[in-house]
């Protein structure tokens, strides 16, 4: 199985079209530094370049310094409302055995 069989369809070629000097070597950017890179199967790294930039990225998110964007999941609307009729449902049935 090969890097194009993994990928959906017309990414592979995208990424193809900016290949390094080497031909038939697809690079990419480290996600941490930017730093160009082959993107190889070999380093245990990647997509990152090095451990340092893995563990810094990693760090990153720890201390909530990157984030995905949208509602938190302790704010989270639909769980409050679903709690409260748990709640509702659980105190029904209390009443029924009584």
């Amino acid at each position: 199985m090969s890097l194009q069989d993994l990928l959906p369809p017309g990414t592979y070629e995208e990424i193809a079209g900016t290949r390094s000097a080497q031909p038939g070597t697809i690079t990419c950017r480290c996600p941490h530094c930017g730093r160009e890179l082959p993107y190889d199967v070999h380093n245990p790294f990647r997509p990152f370049c090095s451990e340092k930039c893995k563990l810094l990225d990693l760090d990153a998110w720890a201390n909530d310094e990157l984030v995905i964007e949208g509602n938190s999941v302790l704010e989270d609307e639909d769980a409050e409302q679903a709690s409260l009729v748990s709640d509702q449902i659980q105190g029904a049935a209390l009443e029924q055995n009584r």
